[in-house]
């Protein structure tokens, strides 16, 4: 079973640690420099990356969103294709297990639009990402499918908090 890109990414900015408490983050208020404004920016949406990744492998490995927080994180296209994986994995009795990694940063933001925006562009290490039957029989990897990829996501900030609103593959190496 082929599943889309979010399957294909890990739950955190570049570390490895223990899933994040699924509070609220809100983005920094904008006082002070522009620049450390931006920076305060980067750092809330990736935190809310993170936490899109934490909650999605969550789901992956029950082949459900019941549980998790993955609709606060993700909306629009990311949560669509999230979901449309999950069915998929529970019509073939299947999860994935491990934790894939990844090494994420900021590669645009756009503060000063009326629904500010983002990149990120993460290389996706899925190498531990392991599809698992009902019966607990891993399966193999695809042939010829990339182990460690390049992804970019978009975000949208909504009011005081990023969402991630899709996720697009670029079919290249990182």
């Amino acid at each position: 079973m082929a599943l889309s890109v979010t399957a294909c990414s890990g739950p955190g900015s570049g570390s490895h640690d223990a899933s994040p408490s699924p509070q609220t983050v809100e983005a920094a208020p904008s006082t002070g420099t522009r620049g450390s404004r931006i920076e305060a920016e980067k750092s809330a949406l990736l935190d809310i990356y993170k936490r899109y990744w934490t909650e999605q492998v969550k789901a992956y490995g029950r082949a459900s969103d019941r549980g998790t927080d993955l609709q606060k994180y993700a909306t629009t296209q990311a949560l669509s294709r999230a979901l449309s994986d999950l069915q998929g994995l529970k019509a073939s009795h299947r999860v994935l297990r491990g934790v894939p990694q990844h090494d994420a940063e900021v590669t645009s933001i756009g503060l000063d639009k009326k629904v500010p925006d983002a990149k990120v562009t993460d290389c996706l290490d899925v190498s531990d990402w392991r599809t698992v039957t009902s019966s607990g029989k891993t399966l193999p990897a695809p042939k010829g499918v990339l182990k460690r990829y390049v992804a970019v996501a978009s975000a949208e900030k909504w009011g005081s908090r990023w969402m991630i609103t899709k996720i697009d593959t670029h079919g290249r190496a990182c």
